[in-house]
């Protein structure tokens, strides 16, 4: 089982702990929190999308209604121009009827008094019956034609009115259409004021969701500098743990796991699954069964037992000292289920240290696996110059 620190520093090995799993939980909430925040804001930005979708559309919509309104304001004008000029026909007319209605009289009046006073004297002119009878037509003609001539007048200005009262009546429909097109521009209108108020209110809520995404994020972020912090400081301590006890050094590494069922990927440059980034991935990924037991591939100090900022999920490293090459190395075992060992403790090879998982970047179950030389990943080598792994 894992060893206990010096007791020089365990009482603030045991605070620095507490600290991270404070810290942990912080950051679980701040998780939480910027989760909600990035969903809040994905739906307030999808609702201002889909009203100021709405107003373009309704825009588009009041622009051409306002082009029928034109279209039929302008064939009202046309037609009370030809109510005016019928109105001015029919006015003329009325006046020639008038004028001819003046000479009708005329001439009815000097007929009856050719009738009553001048048939003796039309009588004693005429010389034969020929001149006789073409005096009675004549009379006749001109009091025909001028009653023909009155009635054509009368059907004339009746035919202006007919015009006229047709022409009153497609204004009428125009008028009604207008009146239509105004209403139906007036709820319009009122439809855009409505969503113009709710794209106001849809710009602030994405705004706020925004500013409390933003805010989330600084928090998680302040919460991954003091988790690196208190690290810092646990590495110090374990430095000085180690080297109060002399130096390490171990011969060899073992397979940290005892079954998986295959490689699924292996030390080298690839697209990564998750991020689709071309990079180097600096270790060796066992497939295996969920809750597969993890053990520490060579004896060490437990340097970090807890959850990574940089994808790795649940994760521990483990510094081993030197080996009889010379160099110092360390192991890291990333995506665990869950973590048993402690950070600060002492591991034996073999031991149990946490269970395959699929915690952080991982796309399956799987464990991770890196071998450094010293104490940093900007060392990493190839688990399979170092660690022996059998064929499933």
């Amino acid at each position: 089982m894992g060893g206990a620190m010096p007791q020089a520093s365990a009482a603030s090995m045991s605070d620095l702990q507490q600290r991270l799993e404070q810290i942990q939980q912080q950051m679980a909430q701040h998780k939480a929190d910027l989760a909600d925040a990035k969903k809040k804001a994905e739906a307030a930005a999808a609702l201002e999308a889909d009203l100021r979708e709405q107003v373009n559309i309704l825009q588009g919509q009041i622009a051409v209604l306002k082009s029928e309104i034109a279209q039929v304001q302008n064939n009202i004008g046309e037609k009370e121009m030809q109510i005016d000029a019928k109105t001015n026909e029919i006015a003329i007319q009325e006046e020639n009827i008038e004028d001819q209605w003046s000479d009708f009289k005329v001439h009815m009046a000097a007929m009856q008094e050719l009738r009553e006073g001048g048939t003796v004297a039309m009588l004693s002119a005429v010389t034969d019956l020929y001149q006789l009878l073409t005096f009675s037509e004549v009379m006749q003609d001109i009091s025909v034609r001028d009653t023909e001539i009155l009635t054509e007048m009368r059907d004339a200005k009746a035919a202006l009115e007919a015009a006229r009262q047709e022409l009153e009546e497609e204004k009428a429909v125009l008028v009604s259409q207008k009146n239509q097109l105004d209403a139906n521009n007036a709820q319009m209108q009122a439809k855009q004021s409505e969503l113009n108020a709710s794209l106001a209110e849809a710009q602030l809520s994405a705004e706020e969701a925004q500013q409390a995404q933003q805010q989330a994020q600084e928090a998680l972020d302040s919460d991954e500098m003091n988790y690196e912090a208190v690290q810092k400081e646990i590495q110090k301590i374990i430095e000085a743990a180690a080297q109060s006890q002399g130096s390490m050094s171990f011969t060899g590494f073992i397979c940290p796991l005892k079954t998986y069922s295959r490689i699924s990927s292996e030390y080298g440059y690839r697209v990564n699954p998750v991020t689709g980034v071309y990079k180097l991935h600096g270790g060796i990924d066992f497939a295996a069964a969920g809750g597969t037991p993890i053990y520490a591939a060579a004896s060490g100090y437990v340097s970090v037992a807890g959850w990574s900022t940089g994808g790795y999920g649940n994760y521990v490293i483990l510094y081993h000292g030197s080996m009889n090459d010379g160099a110092s190395y360390s192991t890291l075992y990333g995506h665990m289920r869950s973590i048993v060992a402690k950070q600060g403790t002492y591991v034996t090879q073999g031991e149990l240290i946490g269970y395959v998982g699929t915690t952080g970047n991982s796309t399956g179950n799987h464990l991770h696996l890196e071998v450094w030389q010293g104490r940093s990943n900007a060392s990493r080598v190839n688990p399979r110059d170092y660690v022996p792994i059998p064929h499933n």
